[in-house]
């Protein structure tokens, strides 16, 4: 569904801005669709606008990343346990059994995957760092 430009995807001088743009380029659908399923479509909504973000910026901005930090804990259920929230009611409906979770699981590992990667490639990033070092402690 969203599809990156071969020339966006190497245009950036960012290798974290590419290593996003390459990862999405394959996966981008996917996430969308466990945006929507997790969150809604307000999540749907800013699943869209962080790809288009990816997109349309020349470096992966501290927005971009802390976006990308949401979206890893919107597929990892990160959110999920407030009743007062969207997401605790539509995970409330999900049959675990349903295939879609599985793809979910793997998406969240692959995203994880993107995190540390882009950490590796800028070890100041306090964003990424800090989604990384709260995942570890848990």
């Amino acid at each position: 569904m969203f599809n990156f430009s071969s020339n966006s995807l190497h245009a950036s001088r960012d290798p974290a801005l590419v290593a996003t743009r390459t990862f999405f380029q394959g996966r981008g659908t996917a996430l969308l669709n466990a945006a929507a399923l997790l969150g809604g479509p307000t999540a749907h909504r800013r699943c869209l606008r962080l790809l288009s973000g990816i997109s349309e910026s020349s470096s992966l901005a501290t927005a971009l990343r802390q976006e990308l930090v949401w979206l890893h804990r919107l597929v990892c259920l990160d959110l999920v346990g407030d009743p007062e929230t969207e997401e605790t009611a539509r995970f409330a409906m999900i049959d675990l059994l349903d295939p879609r979770v599985e793809e979910i699981c793997l998406e969240a590992d692959r995203l994880y995957d993107l995190l540390v990667a882009i950490s590796d490639l800028d070890p100041g990033c306090d964003v990424i760092s800090g989604e990384l070092f709260d995942l570890s402690a848990a």
